[in-house]
């Protein structure tokens, strides 16, 4: 692909790498990395792809059915692939012909996939979500296992999971939803004793010891957890664009739209080929800064569509062709999160199609 606009994002395979393993590490238990959302807006298909040819990894986590079979596409036969999520009924026959595991969480989904399973006489393995107090999807805390296996005699539960609402924020809640949840398991233990468990997310396995049998790391793998400890993390994309278009504005000149920034100087103005629609957030209008050749400059007037203006009245004349960094080692995704009141999850997922990803130490 051509780049001619200017813009692309590195999406650094290694460091990924070095990530998961970290993960793994602090896991102490097999992990299902999460790579939902395309993963993080790096690229499913190549990172599960890097991870299958480099560890012992074999199981990946999504939110959709779609992201499922876009996956099992592109990755063929190697690994296991997790729904997390909601699967309409008229994708059944798509998540047995992909082979994808769903995570059931309530009697309705139960009842439509048993039903479609009975037509066709074959039994499914699936997983068990449990709500320990994120109170968002889940069956009960009251949940039989007993009952489930009389009710839908087609589904072979393999996986029971849950999700902690507040690994980093609230010790004493998370030991709440540990314990409701170990309480499930011990029953279901009782009449499954090889049922798989599955709780920590990304911030629990940097704040608790892990005692169950995966674990499902997200934001850590993309090199952005909250934590108190010091994890050798390292953000896995950056984003790079190039200056096309200088001007000189003297004192007391407007720059943009609805005039928000005016200048207190005579300033140089850069202009770079990004903006909003390629996930450049608009409230980084005046707020924001780039990365040039060891020169912060800041985004002056607001962020338009599909381009941002900067100010490099400051910056030698010899460091225009330079690459602009967006975002990376020096623009990390938590701090423009901070500045936009925001998450690094949402800075890295609204990262558009629009900007074509490149990828370092790739495969092959």
């Amino acid at each position: 692909m051509k780049n001619i606009r200017g813009t692309y994002a590195l999406i650094d395979l290694e460091r990924y790498l070095n990530n998961v393993k970290i993960s793994q590490r602090l896991s102490n238990s097999f992990i299902t990395p999460v790579i939902k959302a395309d993963g993080y807006g790096h690229g499913a298909i190549e990172l599960a792809k890097y991870i299958l040819n480099n560890t012992n990894i074999d199981t990946f986590c999504v939110a959709t059915v779609e992201e499922g079979i876009k996956l099992r596409d592109g990755i063929g036969n190697k690994a296991n692939i997790i729904i997390l999520g909601y699967t309409h009924e008229s994708y059944f026959n798509e998540v047995l012909d992909k082979d994808l595991l769903l995570n059931i969480y309530d009697d309705v989904i139960a009842n439509k996939f048993n039903n479609y399973l009975k037509k066709i006489n074959i039994k499914r393995k699936i997983s068990i979500k449990i709500d320990t107090g994120m109170n968002r999807i889940g069956y009960p805390l009251d949940f039989s296992i007993q009952e489930f296996l009389s009710n839908y005699t087609n589904l072979e539960p393999s996986v029971i999971m849950s999700h902690l609402s507040s690994p980093d924020s609230d010790k004493e809640y998370t030991q709440f939803q540990i314990d409701n949840f170990l309480k499930v398991v011990v029953r279901t233990r009782s009449i499954i004793p090889d049922i798989k468990t599955s709780l920590f997310n990304s911030p629990a396995l940097t704040h608790l010891e892990n005692r169950f049998d995966y674990s499902r790391p997200g934001i850590i793998t993309y090199g952005y957890v909250k934590s108190d400890n010091f994890l050798e993390l390292k953000p896995v994309m950056s984003i790079f664009s190039k200056i096309i278009h200088t001007k000189i504005l003297d004192k007391n000149e407007s720059v943009g739209y609805n005039r928000t920034h005016k200048t207190n100087r005579k300033t140089k103005v850069g202009v770079l080929p990004i903006g909003y629609a390629d996930g450049y957030n608009r409230l980084l209008s005046n707020r924001g800064s780039v990365f040039i050749g060891g020169f912060k400059c800041n985004v002056i007037g607001r962020i338009c569509m599909d381009m941002t203006m900067i100010d490099i009245t400051d910056l030698p004349e010899s460091f225009l062709d330079r690459e602009v960094e967006i975002l990376g080692d020096h623009i990390r995704a938590d701090e423009l999160a901070s500045l936009c009141s925001t998450i690094p999850y949402e800075i890295l997922t609204r990262i558009s199609s629009r900007i074509p990803r490149v990828y370092k130490g790739k495969d092959g």
